[in-house]
């Protein structure tokens, strides 16, 4: 079968989008750590904070967009190119939207340190517990991003 422009623009929309925004997430996780209270003075490292909670909001969001993106693109592909909708059932698919439910839960944990950050209470411990999830949704995503590499070799293949 051959493919269209518009054809292969529907299907690689996905992994464009996906790669996007697995480049910001990993910037995301990373935004922090480089940082010490000593290295820079407490207004900078509040703007940093700053930054780091609006894209934090943003980031769940794009990773649901990029899975609307990828049913989207499965359904075109079945519907209009006659292709089994085998994508909606994969392993990369499942981890996706485990990847979304994380971030959702990222966005919440980072929602009480800051609203409790403005109160005056430790955080300490909910830092920690938003930082090993953050970590963790890393490797998720080191996996989903191999597994939709391999997927797009086979849609493409």
């Amino acid at each position: 079968m051959q493919l269209g422009v518009v054809d292969v623009i529907i299907i690689i929309s996905h992994p464009i989008l996906g790669s996007i925004v697995a480049y910001l997430l990993y910037k995301q996780w990373t935004s922090l750590k480089k940082f010490t209270s000593s290295s820079f003075d407490s207004d900078h490292l509040i703007r940093i904070r700053l930054q780091h909670e609006k894209n934090g909001k943003l980031l769940g969001s794009l990773v649901g967009v990029t899975i609307l993106l990828a049913i989207v693109a499965e359904a075109y592909r079945g519907i209009v190119l006659d292709v089994p909708l085998s994508g909606l059932i994969s392993l990369h698919g499942w981890l996706g939207i485990i990847l979304f439910l994380g971030a959702m839960g990222m966005r919440k944990t980072g929602t009480r340190i800051s609203e409790e950050n403005q109160v005056g209470k430790d955080t300490r411990e909910q830092k920690r517990t938003h930082s090993k999830l953050g970590g963790a949704m890393m490797v998720l995503l080191v996996i989903i991003v191999f597994l939709g590499f391999l997927r797009l070799l086979q849609v493409l293949g």
